[in-house]
């Protein structure tokens, strides 16, 4: 989920490995997807989309049923976003600016990590 859309790289980076890539720049446009996310799903999202924000992404993600993990990239690491975060059930949060094979190493081993 981003309201920029994808960085150079990551998605034909990600799909190299075998990774499918959908981008959503609103949470109504990733409601649609989550419904029928297959296991082996993770959703990052930046704090602010087109329509909410991340907490609202999350509450949505919930809503759904299933576990999908929820990963925060942010320019800020604040303690009160960490706390904010883990109690909203957010599983990580990611420096951002991240470089494209810096995301998708993360990507491939929480993929593998929760398989």
């Amino acid at each position: 989920m981003a309201k920029s859309g994808p960085q150079p790289g990551i998605e034909n980076e990600l799909k190299a490995r075998g990774i499918t890539v959908q981008w959503a720049r609103s949470i109504k446009a990733a409601s649609g997807l989550l419904e029928s996310a297959l296991s082996g799903t993770l959703v990052i999202t930046e704090l602010a989309l087109t329509d909410g924000n991340w907490r609202d992404l999350v509450e949505r993600v919930r809503a759904i049923g299933k576990f999908i993990p929820v990963v925060l990239l942010s320019s800020t690491r604040t303690a009160e976003l960490w706390w904010d975060a883990l109690e909203c059930g957010v599983g990580d949060i990611l420096q951002a600016p991240l470089s494209a094979s810096l995301l998708c190493e993360y990507v491939v081993k929480k993929l593998t990590k929760e398989k």
